[in-house]
């Protein structure tokens, strides 16, 4: 079966890699790989690597640092290049994550092509982003659901969606996260450039796109740190509009601030590592909630951007000032119990069999509303 795969950016690698390593696997399967949007931008490595036998395609254009205004060239070139890469790759299936806008994009190219569309991350919420709207649009665009848990799968089920389009696998980035290699803090100290990770914080801010203020937030997450001196490692935000002015003010802070560093992208082994090893992790990033409950790792969610998602006992919800963060921050608990709220590690195998099963063509394209609404479970809570 050939298996086309759509990536906007480096947030899509650490979930879309499991799958892509299960697929591997089989030598019946061909996958393509589309890297396009964020992938397009000097500021975001391009050397991403794939399983062998993997084909990779680069195209459309970045939209880092633009304003909204300025969109609609970006997305139009992206939508543009997916229609002319799937006519000539002719994939059996089309694997898509998420909800950027750079991939509701590649998703409106590959609807004109009549291709079943097979979609990860559907069925949550994040009150506080532009993606909120574009997820549920992509959700009913897609015709087979690969969701994160049995909330989100129900969520699916009332919009509308027949239920043998929806499986509970779990959020394949995980798997990443829990199988990465261990490091200590001295090897963790040395990869990020400090001299010791005692205490340290792990700070992710992107813009709030649905805020009258999208910089709210960053402004008042680098206000509260400097109160209360600490190392931090910073990571980039993505690349909603803002999101150069917030690198703006990153820049700022690394140097004005000792023991801080700043790193576009740790990559997954060293990501999973500084979850491990950090004191707490602050900002409004979907990591937070998804991802940091496996280790157990505190997080301080500030702003509305996530408002909606599920959430662990890790995680608490300040608003977007100074002196709540800095109220929280001095009293940062010890580590948590880990929960898997999201997945167990072997989300990549589910959705790649969800990916290949051999469903009547008819039958998945021609979508019909189902107002049954149906009841899931975690397969991993059946073990």
């Amino acid at each position: 079966m050939r298996i086309l795969s759509v990536s906007c950016g480096r947030s899509d690698i650490g979930i879309l890699t499991p799958v892509w390593n299960s697929l591997s696997k089989n030598l019946e399967h061909e996958l393509h790989v589309i890297l396009t949007g964020a992938h397009n931008n000097n500021l975001v490595s391009n050397d991403i690597e794939l399983p062998p036998r993997s084909i990779k395609h680069l195209c459309g254009a970045s939209i880092q640092g633009q304003t909204n205004k300025d969109l609609g060239s970006s997305l139009g070139s992206i939508t543009a290049d997916v229609v002319t890469l799937t006519s000539r790759i002719k994939p059996d299936r089309i694997l898509i994550v998420g909800d950027r806008i750079d991939m509701m994009a590649a998703v409106l190219g590959a609807s004109c092509l009549n291709i079943p569309l097979v979609h990860l991350h559907g069925g949550e919420f994040s009150y506080g982003a532009i993606d909120e709207r574009l997820r549920h649009a992509i959700t009913k665009l897609s015709h087979l659901h690969c969701t994160s848990n049995l909330v989100t799968a129900s969520v699916i089920s009332k919009m509308g969606e027949e239920s043998w389009r929806i499986h509970v696998t779990g959020a394949p980035g995980l798997d990443t996260l829990i199988n990465a290699e261990l490091l200590d803090a001295k090897e963790i100290a040395k990869s990020i450039g400090l001299k010791s990770i005692s205490g340290l914080r792990l700070i992710t801010v992107h813009p709030e796109t649905n805020s009258l203020n999208p910089l709210a937030t960053a402004q008042a997450v680098f206000s509260a740190l400097k109160k209360s001196p600490a190392p931090n490692i910073v990571t980039a935000p993505n690349a909603d509009p803002g999101s150069k002015k917030i690198r703006d003010l990153i820049i700022k802070f690394v140097n004005e601030n000792r023991d801080t560093v700043f790193i576009e992208n740790l990559g997954n082994n060293l990501y999973a590592n500084v979850m491990r090893h950090a004191s707490v992790m602050v900002g409004n990033s979907s990591s937070g909630i998804v991802e940091a409950g496996i280790f157990g790792l505190p997080v301080i969610n500030v702003g509305g951007r996530q408002d909606g998602r599920q959430y662990g006992i890790n995680v608490s919800h300040v608003s977007s000032t100074t002196e709540d963060i800095v109220k929280k921050l001095a009293s940062i608990p010890a580590k948590f119990d880990a929960n898997f709220i999201y997945g167990d590690g072997y989300s990549g195998d589910r959705v790649a069999k969800v990916l290949t099963n051999h469903y009547d063509h008819e039958n998945l394209l021609f979508k019909k509303f189902s107002s049954n609404i149906h009841t899931y479970t975690n397969p991993w809570e059946l073990k």
